[in-house]
């Protein structure tokens, strides 16, 4: 097609970082020129041939620059024919890690959702938030998202802290084992309690009457109950090994219970007198 002089600039240069080549993808240093249209063309100006189309360049220059890759474009015959190439076809950004994390409300709740993706052609995982997850999902033109498969996964956050890593673990393996993922269950490093919330009640205190050691004597000072169910020395947990108490009510049981019916002849007393058993200071073993 020919373009009169003064809709070409000619004489223009690239050191390479600019353009690319239409025909070979390959970066394009040295001269070319430019028509009205904003098209740009090997060459010092169109007879200085071969006159190739460049297209612009979209590799990042520098390391922590988004990566982008070319969208899906629809060419037809006529324009492989006469080698009409888009000069800027549509670009699209590739999935970055990006957690997420549990809201207050998430707290509240015990769980949460955490999503991830799968390069298609490979194994390599990774965490990203919601709105990629989303985007993957609905196979939106702004991401690469014949390039990477999604999931996501509903993530345990409060319970013992045994049942959440086994909950976690097996919800990892099913995803790995139905979607064929295969090494998934690798990314998590086995730190399946991650974000896991302790319902430890802290800073209770205990004049006596209430908990044994586990040598059964009389316990008298600060506790804690660890994950809601477990009393235990200390005003708080710690990872060092500290004593379990033991509920002084829940010792008690038929064989241990003092009464009138097993107890000597000589010693069950007579007259109006009742017997107290020792029991008195045995009621407030339920307080926690």
């Amino acid at each position: 097609m020919y373009y009169p002089k003064s809709q070409i600039k000619t004489n223009l240069y690239t050191n390479g970082d600019e353009y690319i080549l239409s025909t070979t993808k390959e970066i394009y240093k040295g001269n070319y020129y430019e028509i009205s249209t904003g098209q740009k063309y090997t060459g010092k100006n169109p007879e200085d041939t071969p006159n190739i189309l460049l297209n612009t360049n979209t590799t990042p220059k520098f390391p922590n620059e988004p990566s982008k890759v070319f969208a899906n474009v629809i060419l037809t015959q006529d324009d492989l024919s006469n080698g009409s190439y888009p000069l800027n076809p549509p670009i699209r950004t590739i999935p970055l890690f990006n957690p997420t994390l549990p809201t207050d409300q998430d707290i509240q709740n015990g769980q949460f959702n955490r999503y991830f993706c799968k390069k298609t052609n490979e194994l390599k995982y990774l965490e990203i938030d919601k709105e990629t997850y989303t985007k993957l999902q609905a196979k939106d033109l702004q991401i690469a998202w014949d390039l990477y498969e999604p999931a996501s996964l509903l993530w345990v956050i409060k319970g013992t802290q045994e049942n959440v890593s086994n909950t976690n673990k097996s919800s990892v393996f099913k995803i790995e084992q139905n979607q064929r993922w295969n090494g998934f269950s690798q990314y998590f490093k086995e730190n399946y309690s991650k974000y896991y919330q302790s319902q430890d009640i802290n800073d209770l205190y205990t004049s006596g009457g209430e908990f044994t050691t586990k040598n059964g004597q009389n316990y008298i000072g600060f506790y804690h109950i660890h994950n809601g169910i477990t009393p235990m020395v200390g005003k708080t947990h710690i990872n060092t090994p500290h004593d379990v108490l033991l509920p002084i009510t829940q010792q008690l049981s038929s064989n241990n219970i003092v009464t009138s019916s097993n107890l000597p002849s000589s010693t069950i007393p007579t007259g109006g007198g009742s017997y107290s058993g020792g029991g008195s200071s045995m009621g407030g073993g339920g307080s926690y």
